[in-house]
């Protein structure tokens, strides 16, 4: 059965039509091909929607379908249109308009009805057609999943109507074969006695107990490397080890260029020598000259500073090439960095570390910040290995934020590992576990904060 609207805009039964005349007949067996030969559903929606006038003429079609929660149409096409744009007030009008028919009379069979009746906000009153024919698509189990809403001029002729009825059972079959027996999946609805049991398990698991935890960039340094510097202001001349390589204590390290400390050095014994001589040259003229031997006193003077001069000249000739203090590796970047580069006093060159004694330096982003005590876990996932974690344990952390070369506000954590031991300078991301709390305290956690900082409480 069709219906059509009564003077109220209230809709009325009509009864089914006739089959149309034989050129009729062509056209829709014609369009029911070319239905089949759509290779997806939206391209099956676009079909519909602008090539139906081949069976009857319309001023505008609108292709709806049944959302997946709730009870509502939502437009999907329109004829004359590539795209819905959700918040047009015309759009929003009709699926008002559909809606609330649903609710008054439904919407499983055809029905012919008056769209500005239901129009609340007086929209569809500058819309061109006053006629509005449904004609809903059936999924396998004979429920309305969709429809076709035709608006034009005037009502629909029972020829008409017989072909938009044979045009719904076509497209609807298309549609399920396409898509399956259930073209549309909703969202089952719940009771009250599932809502309350999900309530209840969702209660629970936000009070579950589970660890604060965070992540952050991760970096395998040495636990106590000692750092070889210049000792005075001059040129490295060579660099004795390759970077990363094995040194011995005692071994040389840096070589300085040491024309000025030899040339220093030759001065000052000079000098030692002249104050020696003068200092032995008035010791033998003391017998005899009274006024001699009262200059002893300033030369001897003399001749102990000559000697600090030359001990000092000569201590600052062996720092000219720097040792090993230790057994380790040397770390430092190239040669190429330092070998010809003047240095001033106090300018770390190579830092010579224990490749057994490792530790992890982890840079906790000032957003991440969360409570922490000595002996926290960490996780340490490194570039190398991605597929296993390294264990470690917490051994301090930092009471200010510091800004990390790559411009984060960080706190600056550091982790000893318990039994593996990575290369020194090998790079990952850490996981740092800190007290337990609430699960929901967890989760909410973040988003609060952040509301808090936009909002300014």
């Amino acid at each position: 059965m069709a219906s059509k609207a009564d003077p109220g805009g209230r809709p009325a039964v009509i009864p089914r039509a006739v089959p149309p005349d034989q050129a009729s007949l062509i056209a829709l067996l014609q369009l029911e091909a070319d239905l089949r030969r759509q290779a997806s559903e939206m391209e099956l929606v676009y079909f519909l929607a602008n090539e139906s006038r081949r069976l009857f003429d319309y001023g505008q079609m609108f292709v709806l379908r049944l959302s997946r929660l709730g009870d509502s149409f939502r437009i999907i096409a329109a004829s004359s249109l590539a795209t819905i744009d959700r918040n047009a007030p015309l759009v929003r009008a009709i699926e008002a308009s559909v809606a609330a028919i649903k609710r008054e009379r439904g919407l499983d069979d055809a029905l012919e009805f008056d769209a500005r009746a239901y129009d609340g906000e007086d929209v569809l009153g500058e819309y061109p057609f006053e006629s509005w024919n449904w004609q809903p698509l059936r999924d396998a189990k004979g429920q309305p999943f969709a429809g076709l809403l035709v608006a034009r001029d005037t009502s629909l002729r029972e020829a008409e109507r017989f072909r938009l009825d044979r045009l719904a059972e076509t497209s609807a079959h298309a549609w399920r074969a396409l898509s399956g027996p259930e073209p549309v999946r909703r969202v089952p609805r719940l009771d009250k006695r599932q809502r309350i049991a999900i309530g209840v398990v969702l209660l629970i698991a936000a009070l579950l107990p589970t660890r604060m935890s965070a992540l952050a960039p991760v970096e395998t340094v040495a636990a106590r490397p000692f750092t070889v510097s210049a000792p005075f202001s001059g040129v490295i001349s060579t660099i004795e080890v390759p970077p990363n390589g094995r040194v011995r204590a005692g071994q040389p390290l840096v070589r300085f260029d040491d024309v000025k400390m030899r040339n220093e050095l030759t001065l000052a014994t000079e000098r030692l020598s002249v104050a020696r001589a003068r200092l032995e040259r008035a010791s033998s003229a003391a017998f005899g000259k009274a006024e001699e031997a009262r200059e002893i006193a300033i030369m001897r003077a003399e001749l102990d500073l000559a000697q600090a001069e030359h001990d000092y000249a000569q201590d600052m000739l062996s720092k000219t090439t720097l040792v090993a203090p230790r057994d380790g590796i040397a770390l430092y970047s190239d040669r190429r960095d330092y070998e010809g580069r003047a240095m001033n006093v106090g300018d770390p060159i190579i830092r010579v570390a224990d490749p057994k004694s490792v530790r992890f330096r982890i840079d906790l982003p000032a957003s991440e910040q969360m409570s922490l005590s000595p002996g926290s876990p960490v996780e340490v996932w490194l570039d190398s290995q991605p597929l296993w974690s390294i264990d470690a344990r917490l051994e301090q952390a930092s009471f200010s934020a510091r800004k990390t070369p790559e411009g984060v506000m960080a706190f600056a954590l550091v982790a000893t590992p318990i039994r593996q031991r990575p290369d020194i300078g090998a790079r990952g991301t850490a996981r740092v576990h800190g007290h337990w709390v609430p699960m929901i305290y967890a989760l909410l956690k973040r988003p609060i904060s952040a509301l808090r900082q936009r909002i300014g409480y």
